[in-house]
């Protein structure tokens, strides 16, 4: 079978030209400055996988005494002819470029580094990280009173509203948009122009222990009575079905937003909301929150689901305590890596089954970077860009770590069985570019009504009321489904 088929519509909103239409834009950006500055345009869940508060930078001091020479010792590149040798800071934030103990993060950043050195010699990147949900509150307020870095890294849900308000730079022009195509390309397209680079192609599923499995004679389930019939099994055994850290908001998120998909009635499911055929608070949903309310009675998120963050939660999962795990393309690399001094740890991928047996993966990117609009240095900071999307580099970062690059061309041979069962999975399923629609408060909303079901609450449908009130309040900041 082909490539994953994507179903998606690329959106854009018409925009009148001429004098009227520029106060428009201005009045508009002020209003949406206004919101995220009163939070009331609230960000989604992150993933703070390297998560640091620490600000770090490197510095090209020894650049100067030695063009030639890393600050780590290794070789760098000969300059290119005509680099600029002029000496400036340029800044990036992000809630994942901090040191990590891997030292994959820090491998990637001193590959781009080198790249982006060939061109301006003395430049020092200075890095702004802030770890989890912090960030993303903090990122908006910086955007707001024009005070962020000159790159930053963000969330899909998140352009809509930072292009409308005029906060990124127009990207179109970058050669790296060639490598863009299908849903990664829709994904950072808003009025037919690019705002961003896509990092990575990322879908949520089922990691499993290999080894357990295969040691009890399990095999992955394909449909929901089978996925519910190995839970059971393994707790009969005494084993956590599936590990649970919903002490960080923007796991919770991410759980209910695997399992949204399969419940959508059509792959147009969030257009029609979008165009008032179709409620959040409708079946559809119903259906989700009476799944995670089925696993919350059986005890399928074990005793301490709620009280674990991610830590936690990935090594209830490492340490064989939980059979698996609900999370995204990160986790086979990270998992195996951790788990090195004990011989590493193989995994297995499946996409969460439906009640059909015809499961739907919801495929975007976890990481997006892009340029403010207010940088002094826009060709800087877009060749910044570029180097971060390096095909070396990312490579660096990606075969590790277990990340999938979003630009094509870039091909990875991954050890780890379960990026294999990913990759396939990937290829053989159906799959849509979901929350292309949907708000990134509405996500927020799903994330708590959950909570309120893993602290004991029984699932009303009149809770999900509170999703529908949220899309119509930030509706606006979306793109219009077909223009």
């Amino acid at each position: 079978m082909d490539r994953a088929r994507i179903i998606a519509a690329c959106g854009s909103i018409i925009i009148r030209s001429g004098e009227e239409d520029e106060q428009m834009r201005k009045k508009l950006g002020v209003v949406i400055a206004s919101m995220l500055l009163l939070g009331t345009a609230a960000g989604c869940g992150s993933n703070d996988k390297a998560g640091s508060g620490a600000e770090s930078s490197a510095s090209s001091a020894s650049q100067q005494a030695s063009p030639n020479a890393s600050d780590t010792g290794g070789e760098q590149s000969a300059p290119a002819d005509g680099a600029d040798s002029e000496a400036f800071t340029i800044t990036v934030s992000s809630w994942n470029l901090a040191d990590e103990p891997l030292g994959i993060v820090k491998a990637y950043r001193e590959a781009f580094e080198n790249v982006y050195k060939q061109k301006y010699l003395n430049a020092t990147i200075k890095y702004n990280n802030t770890p989890g949900d912090k960030y993303f509150d903090l990122l908006k307020a910086q955007l707001a009173s024009a005070s962020a870095a000159d790159v930053i890294q963000f969330q899909p849900s998140h352009l809509p509203m930072f292009t409308t308000a005029g906060f990124l730079a127009d990207l179109s022009d970058l050669s790296l948009v060639s490598s863009l195509e299908g849903a990664m390309k829709t994904e950072v397209t808003y009025q037919d122009k690019v705002y961003a680079i896509p990092f990575d192609i990322s879908t949520n599923g089922v990691w499993y222990n290999r080894k357990l499995f295969e040691d009890n004679g399990v095999t992955p389930p394909a449909t929901w009575d089978e996925l519910l019939a190995v839970a059971d099994k393994f707790k009969g055994m005494g084993i956590t079905p599936f590990a649970g850290g919903f002490k960080d908001a923007w796991v919770s998120s991410m759980t209910v937003k695997t399992f949204t998909m399969n419940d959508y009635s059509s792959p147009t499911f969030e257009e029609e909301v979008y165009n008032g055929s179709k409620k959040l608070n409708g079946p559809e949903m119903q259906a989700t929150f009476d799944k995670l309310q089925l696993f919350y009675d059986r005890g399928y998120f074990g005793p301490d689901a709620m009280s674990n963050g991610w830590d936690l939660q990935r090594k209830a999962f490492e340490d064989g305590k939980a059979a698996m795990i609900i999370h995204g393309s990160y986790i086979a690399g990270l998992v195996n890596s951790e788990m090195q001094d004990k011989g590493g740890m193989e995994t297995g991928f499946f996409p969460l089954p439906n009640d059909d047996g015809a499961p739907v993966l919801s495929v975007g990117s976890d990481t997006l970077t892009g340029v403010n609009a207010k940088t002094p240095n826009l060709q800087r900071a877009k060749d910044l860009v570029a180097a971060m999307h390096d095909a070396e580099a990312q490579t660096i970062r990606d075969k590790d770590a277990g990340v999938f690059p979003a630009l094509k061309g870039i091909d990875i041979e991954y050890k780890e069985l379960g990026n294999h069962d990913f990759q396939r999975a990937l290829a053989e399923t159906d799959s849509l570019l979901g929350g292309q629609y949907v708000p990134a408060s509405v996500y927020d909303v799903y994330g708590k009504l959950f909570t309120k079901i893993m602290a004991g609450k029984t699932f009303d449908p009149a809770w999900l009321d509170e999703a529908d009130q949220a899309y119509a309040q930030d509706k606006s900041l979306l793109p219009p489904p077909g223009q």
